[in-house]
């Protein structure tokens, strides 16, 4: 029975890309700071307030981020929707039964 033994350039390539990816790290965590001050959310905190899972790969979450809510709709292939909800929304609780208004 024959041994694979690793090749030492595959080895120093694994190491280097491992290196390379730690140092991107170690970067980008010095200069959160920064980073956060240049995209304007270093003073918005967001904090997940609901998660909804409405049927086996989609789910919606709401958000509440810098004071407002936010709802996202996010499924397993990775396409998501947002949409801001505005302050004192009401929501009609025959529409989440689905019932409709006009319905005997």
């Amino acid at each position: 029975m024959a041994t694979v033994t690793p090749d030492l350039s595959s080895i120093f390539i694994v190491l280097a890309f491992l290196g390379a990816l730690i140092a991107v790290r170690q970067i980008i965590v010095a200069k959160a700071g920064t980073i956060k001050a240049k995209l304007g959310t270093s003073e918005r905190e967001i904090v997940l307030l609901d998660a909804y899972k409405l049927e086996r790969s989609l789910q919606v979450s709401l958000l509440n981020i810098g004071g407002s809510r936010v709802a996202v709709l996010h499924g397993a292939r990775g396409q998501a929707a947002m949409i801001k909800l505005e302050d004192g929304a009401s929501v009609d609780l025959n529409t989440l039964k689905g019932e409709h208004a006009d319905a005997p």
